[in-house]
């Protein structure tokens, strides 16, 4: 850490924060690990926060233990140096994980390291869901199409309501039923695994980027590539709140909803790590995922992000190979907030 004792240093500082990492004034993390040494394509947390899924840019996934930090299992599709994974995920209930290269997926068991099967999708892929147990499989395709398999019965629905514009993410509630999708035609879309239905269309000015539900059922989030990042009410479809972005914030590449739903944690390429309400889209925290050379302007985009089980931390995985855990203990509480926006209203009635 570089200490800076005259006015000068300061002001250079403060103009050169987006290029050295070290005059970040956001809170230091509580541990930092390192899962790949050659950076990630992608990477998964499971929901307790315990467990991350990270695929490496040397085309094998790692599945650590993060309470001990501890490498399980390693796992790879083939010894297609042109194979890599690129899509990862963790069943809700953790005891199945999928990775996907561009054209096959496989269904890993997270207590033994043994694989399921391989599978081949029909056009490439891009994102993929789990159900618990891994009953039922989530494919977003870039051709345009999401498909739902049930694993026990091998029933197949296509789902075409994006057309031929790729679809970008996908997420899948923890009984398989319901499904979202965000695509490059400006809609996240809410639909029913068992009729192919859509149940709610949430329209955007721009391409979609990022879906996800909440555990409950009760919130979707969706966002674009110009900060139109949204909380949307499931029981009617209504919007709850825009997230209060700003233009370095534009693009979400992870997120999550707190157990109760009242808060959101989002990742975002510039390394970015906020948590916010979503009661009224404010931003009650931030941090920087670690970069491979704090002495460079080099990125992070962070890929994964999770409540550990009493949500007194974040999880994250960075695009740097580097896993984090960030305290939460010093945040204001919901009700203090809740109390602050009361004295506020009184004020100015």
């Amino acid at each position: 850490m570089i200490k800076i004792v005259n006015p000068v240093a300061i002001w250079l500082c403060v103009i050169s924060v987006h290029f050295i990492t070290g005059c970040d004034s956001t809170p230091e993390s509580v541990a930092t690990w390192q899962h790949s040494a050659v950076g990630t394509l992608d990477a998964s947390i499971s929901k307790d926060g315990r467990f991350a899924l990270v695929s490496s840019v040397n085309h094998q996934a790692g599945f650590w233990d993060l309470e001990k930090n501890e490498l399980l299992f390693q796992w790879r599709h083939n010894e297609n140096p042109e194979s890599g994974i690129i899509a990862t995920a963790i069943s809700p209930d953790g005891t199945r994980a999928i990775t996907a290269d561009n054209r096959t997926f496989v269904i890993w068991d997270t207590s033994s390291g043994k694989a399921y099967g391989y599978w081949e999708a029909p056009a490439q892929i891009s994102a993929v869901a789990l159900s618990d147990s891994g009953k039922h499989v989530l494919l977003g395709l870039r051709s345009g199409k999401v498909v739902h398999i049930n694993m026990e019965t091998g029933r197949r629905l296509e789902f075409t309501a994006h057309r031929v514009e790729p679809v970008a993410s996908i997420d899948m509630s923890a009984n398989g039923l319901w499904a979202i999708s965000g695509a490059s035609d400006g809609r996240a879309i809410v639909w029913n695994t068992e009729t192919g239905k859509p149940t709610y269309v949430f329209e955007h000015d721009t391409r979609v980027t990022l879906v996800k539900f909440d555990s409950r059922g009760d919130l979707a989030f969706s966002s674009g590539t110009r900060g139109n990042a949204f909380i949307w009410d499931l029981t009617n479809g209504s919007l709850v709140t825009r997230l209060q972005l700003k233009p370095r914030e534009y693009v979400t590449t992870s997120a999550v909803f707190s157990m109760k739903g009242d808060r959101i944690a989002t990742g975002a390429p510039d390394k970015d790590i906020v948590l916010w309400s979503t009661r009224n889209g404010e931003k009650l925290g931030s941090w920087k995922a670690k970069t491979r050379d704090v002495w460079k302007p080099t990125g992070a985009i962070v890929w994964a992000v999770a409540f550990d089980a009493d949500e007194q931390h974040l999880l994250t995985e960075a695009s740097s190979g580097f896993g984090q855990k960030w305290s939460l203990q010093e945040l204001s509480s919901e009700q203090e907030l809740e109390e602050i926006d009361s004295a506020k209203d009184q004020i100015i009635e």
